[in-house]
């Protein structure tokens, strides 16, 4: 999507972002460019959706699966923050050729992950066949990871809750936040949600001072973190923590290590306005 950040006195930096495109950009970034990445959306054929198309090519993300609809372009949204770096969105999606990328099925096999988020099932017109190019991955041995990112202004709690436990029944690893938690699932704890769904990996974060991993009601890995003093943008945090925690466990790290280094990295991401940003690797060391 195209980014407008604000940057005060009535400027906005232009970027483009996604939580989606986020969550591959640091993948990339934290390996080094060692990982083979490709990105599945579709753009337009105007000016932004070339710009798009070039900014993704720099980045050393592979291009192979966008697709180009002649009709439609790229979504737009507005990026500002509150006097706390809390993110505030507000969104132009209608001409977006990303919306219809599922009215086909999509052969997504040849991957050894997969993810997806929940702005990702909020958008998609034809989330059967999502789930169904889904399934046939996982079927071929893909591991599917899913971010719940729950955006109330894209569909309400009750229809994310409803469509995340389909994905439940997919996802091999899940991450959720504490606030997503409470706001989709008030009446069930973490704990319970892995009972319920016991294959899952599920990383809980909260609120940057903690995160756990957990399965089948035991807590895997457990860390508390100091706080940012000055959160500038919290936009790209949790997507930049997934990122880094993914990198982490393909790299073979231990859970607990994958989650110190997730926030690494996202603890310099909220530091900056944006979503993507510059970060200094030499911190994960």
């Amino acid at each position: 999507m195209l980014e407008m950040s604000d940057i005060g006195d009535g400027l906005y930096k232009k970027g483009f972002a996604g939580d989606t495109f986020n969550v591959v950009h640091y993948i990339n970034r934290v390996s080094y460019g060692q990982l083979d990445t490709s990105y599945l959306s579709a753009i337009g054929q105007d000016a932004l959706s070339e710009a798009c198309f070039d900014f993704l090519v720099k980045s050393g993300i592979s291009t192979s699966h966008i697709q180009r609809d002649p009709g439609r372009t790229i979504g737009l949204f507005i990026l500002s923050n509150d006097e706390k770096g809390e993110k505030q969105y507000s969104y132009w999606r209608g001409q977006s050729a990303a919306r219809h990328i599922f009215n086909e099925m999509r052969d997504l096999t040849g991957f050894d992950y997969i993810y997806l988020s929940g702005i990702t099932t909020a958008v998609t017109e034809n989330k059967e066949n999502l789930l169904k190019s889904l399934k046939q991955a996982k079927e071929k041995g893909a591991t599917i990871v899913f971010d719940v990112n729950h955006r109330k202004l894209l569909w309400s709690a009750r229809e994310a809750s409803l469509f995340a436990h389909r994905m439940f029944e997919i996802a091999d690893i899940v991450k959720i936040s504490d606030e997503e938690l409470e706001l989709l699932y008030p009446d069930q704890t973490i704990k319970q949600l892995s009972l319920l769904y016991d294959r899952i990996e599920w990383v809980l974060t909260c609120a940057s001072e903690k995160a756990e991993v957990l399965k089948a009601g035991k807590i895997l890995a457990s860390h508390s973190f100091v706080p940012v003093k000055k959160v500038v943008d919290s936009s790209a945090a949790g997507d930049a923590f997934i990122a880094t925690y993914l990198h982490a466990k393909i790299a073979n790290h231990t859970m607990a290590n994958a989650i110190k280094r997730a926030h690494k990295v996202a603890s310099q991401v909220v530091c900056h306005k944006g979503s993507i940003v510059p970060i200094d690797l030499s911190k994960l060391d």
